[in-house]
């Protein structure tokens, strides 16, 4: 009897023990969470040529300011010594009122653009005669050439001849006209040229030398003879002439 209530109650309490666990809520289950290896960012490529154009622009920059500043440094230095190297008493005297001017240098004539002589059909020893003064008004001494163009073929069969003088006549005319008395080239009184057209001076260092130097209000008056050389050559030929008178001051 003792026995089967051992027993009995062996088992009663093994009923009970199951009864409490079927009680009691299962434990949680753990879950196993795989987390995926993690694959590093890319990182931004740096532009290299950027950042050592910016390298090279800092280092410009900070070589001007250094630069600057050392100007700044050695004016403020040399203003410094300056004032330090240069202060004394000083005085000064001055003059004032110079002026300055020049000279001219003008010469003209009484032709009013016209022409001295002319030849219109000529034959041997046919001649043509003018007249002109040619009036001095500068204000500086001068020495005065005469000097001429002739073109044509008929130049070389004419003989010119000048004469200096006086004359109280109109352009033109040598009504009133008188040579000087002095024979300057052995040509004879007031002869400054004899020979032929073709062969007078055509510049200024090759002309004919005024006698005498000119001075302001100088006039003088020259007679132009234009002749017709006896040569059978000379005809149906034509040649062109201008004469001038240019002033240098002496």
């Amino acid at each position: 009897m003792k026995r089967l209530f051992l027993v009995v109650g062996g088992a009663a309490a093994v009923a009970g023990m199951v009864a409490l666990a079927r009680r009691r809520p299962a434990p949680p289950r753990r879950r196993l969470i795989v987390v995926p290896p993690q694959v590093p960012a890319a990182r931004p490529e740096v532009d290299r040529s950027a950042s050592r154009t910016r390298n090279r622009s800092r280092r410009r920059s900070f070589s001007i300011r250094n630069v600057l500043l050392t100007l700044v440094v050695l004016g403020a230095a040399g203003a410094a010594a300056g004032f330090g190297s240069y202060s004394a008493f000083s005085a000064t005297t001055s003059n004032s009122g110079n002026a300055f001017s020049s000279g001219t240098v003008i010469i003209g004539d009484n032709d009013s653009n016209s022409a001295l002589l002319s030849l219109s059909g000529a034959k041997p020893a046919d001649s043509s005669t003018g007249c002109i003064k040619v009036t001095y008004t500068g204000s500086l001494a001068a020495v005065v050439h005469l000097y001429g163009s002739v073109s044509g073929s008929l130049g070389q069969y004419l003989t010119l001849t000048v004469t200096r003088g006086t004359n109280s006549s109109a352009f033109s005319s040598c009504a009133g006209f008188s040579a000087d008395a002095s024979d300057y080239f052995g040509y004879g009184a007031g002869v400054i040229y004899s020979g032929n057209l073709s062969a007078f001076a055509s510049t200024y260092a090759a002309g004919i030398v005024d006698p005498t130097s000119w001075a302001t209000n100088d006039a003088h008056s020259y007679k132009f003879v234009v002749t017709v050389q006896d040569n059978n050559s000379a005809q149906g030929l034509t040649a062109n002439a201008s004469f001038t008178w240019e002033a240098r001051n002496s």
